[in-house]
């Protein structure tokens, strides 16, 4: 039974999920035809196909209880898929750009890497009501967090340095709201900072093929027109002449320019580009404001939750959400270095829509529990 709030959140997922559709279609058609070489609705139709699917998994997740979820073999389970996943997309991946990010399946291409960010809150949350009473110990709080860490290590050798970042920061905000002493965050933290300088040092000294020209290119943001960056900063500068041309108002829905095979991977990374090119400042404030919506739900219910374990896992996906639009957004405007990872709800993707389906889907089932512990006289 759907509460009021739930029936709320869906509606606006099917709200998304027709702005996705549409500005994949608007973002995607000419490199569909041009670079792809198939028909100019082939990448939309494929959105609007894991956005159904992502409906019946919405579904499937608000019906479940939280007792499917919370228990150690759940999270035994979920680190064994995440370690897994991990390890093939090391061993057998598809290769783009340098990276190595994708396995096929069936003729059908996942982004392991998603399904990670939602494992890896399940287990956090899971280890965290599990093991509470003995977090105030090193040895049980250096476990989980060794875990998390090694995950990350194994994203980052794919190399995907953005989602290894969003891993660890989803990380850090569920131990903080976790309700673990002080003491130990101040551990972990001081720990966590000296291996990262050990390891970044030993990477520079030991390793130094790591910091390849392409990584280093990333820095190209600092100065997008200096001569010597021009090449590095193609597609940032691209994004540029886009978000300009527009203006506030936009030059008409289907009629970007930049997407005419100036602006790669218009339909991914650079979708917010196109958006605000065809559909000015209001577009862009839409789809601001439909992945705001997410993020404010899963707070609000995280605040709203007697349960340490829905709180958790809200918090996760709110950080999930909230750091990765961060990170996709800052890059597009030149703030930080580019990362290569997607708008949520709104890039093109299949994993990333599954998987953000699923969490909407624990979003509501979270929602219809506080609102049936209300019920109950205290």
């Amino acid at each position: 039974m759907l509460t009021k709030n739930g029936r709320l959140i869906i509606l606006v997922y099917l709200i998304t999920a027709i702005w996705s559709c549409l500005m994949v279609y608007s973002a995607s058609y000419a490199p569909a035809i041009l670079r792809y070489e198939t028909v100019s609705y082939h990448f939309a139709i494929r959105q609007a196909f894991f956005f159904g699917v992502g409906l019946a998994l919405i579904f499937l997740f608000a019906s479940l209880n939280s007792s499917a979820f919370c228990n150690k073999k759940t999270m035994k389970v979920a680190g064994g898929i995440t370690v897994l996943l991990l390890l093939l997309v090391l061993v057998t991946g598809s290769q783009t750009n340098n990276a190595q990010r994708w396995i096929e399946v069936s003729g059908i291409v996942l982004q392991p890497t998603e399904l990670v960010k939602g494992l890896l809150i399940l287990v956090t949350a899971n280890f965290i009501v599990i093991y509470f009473r003995y977090m105030d110990t090193n040895r049980v709080i250096y476990l989980l967090a060794s875990f998390i860490f090694f995950c990350a290590l194994l994203i980052i050798m794919q190399p995907d340095l953005g989602t290894s970042f969003i891993v660890i920061v989803i990380f850090i905000a569920q131990i903080i709201t976790s309700g673990i002493p002080g003491k130990q965050l101040a551990r972990l933290a001081a720990t966590f900072i000296s291996l990262t300088a050990l390891a970044a040092t030993a990477i520079y000294f030991l390793y130094p093929s790591f910091l390849t020209t392409a990584r280093l290119g990333r820095f190209a943001f600092l100065d997008p027109f200096n001569e010597a960056n021009l090449d590095a900063s193609y597609q940032l500068r691209n994004g540029y002449y886009s978000i300009a041309s527009g203006g506030i108002t936009g030059r008409g829905f289907g009629n970007s320019i930049q997407k005419l095979g100036f602006l790669p991977e218009s339909h991914t990374d650079f979708i917010s580009a196109v958006i605000s090119e065809e559909l000015g400042a209001p577009g862009f404030l839409i789809t601001l404001a439909l992945i705001f919506f997410f993020i404010w739900q899963a707070f609000r219910i995280a605040l709203q939750s007697q349960s340490p374990f829905d709180t958790s896992i809200c918090i996760g996906i709110a950080t999930w959400i909230a750091i990765q639009t961060s990170l996709n957004l800052g890059g597009v405007l030149g703030l930080i270095p580019l990362t290569g990872v997607p708008l949520p709800f709104i890039s093109y993707g299949g994993t990333s829509i599954l998987s953000l389906a699923c969490c909407t889907g624990f979003l509501i089932a979270a929602d219809r529990r506080n609102q049936k512990e209300r019920r109950i006289p205290q």
